[in-house]
């Protein structure tokens, strides 16, 4: 079996909803797919090139085999570029939806609600969490 099958080049992580049932603060809410497995013919032009960015993405030599590229990242690349997915024709919910339902291999993360936040978050400043007890916490995308 091809190294490439047993250790992809890296992985988009899609961020799910958050479930409607959870099981003590934890919930199956992300998805991760590589995109390299996935052969262009089965998907969208519009899927093709998320998987596309992510792949390059994803190639930094200094990380190493496996990195992990959230989809809000591609989000945030693209805003860095002065761009969005509309730009580029894609509609962004369209996309998500397809690579859910692609028949490719795909692997299911359950998640804290804090991590899933993180994970969605595309945002230029980064996320800012606000607790009961007063308390906040600045995150940001990887």
């Amino acid at each position: 079996m091809s190294n490439s099958l047993l250790v992809p080049d890296g992985w988009l992580v899609l961020g799910l909803p958050w479930p409607t049932e959870t099981h003590d603060g934890w919930g199956e809410c992300a998805l991760a797919i590589a995109p390299q497995m996935i052969p262009r013919s089965l998907v969208s032009k519009g899927a093709g090139t998320a998987l596309d960015l992510a792949t390059g993405l994803a190639r930094d030599p200094a990380d190493g085999p496996g990195k992990a590229v959230f989809l809000s990242d591609v989000t945030l690349w693209l805003d860095k570029q002065g761009k969005d997915w509309g730009d580029l024709g894609i509609d962004y919910e369209a996309v998500i939806n397809e690579l859910v339902q692609a028949p490719v291999p795909q692997l299911y993360m359950t998640l804290m609600q804090k991590a899933h936040a993180i994970l969605c978050d595309a945002s230029r400043e980064g996320l800012r969490l606000h607790y009961r007890d007063g308390e906040a916490d600045t995150s940001s995308s990887l």
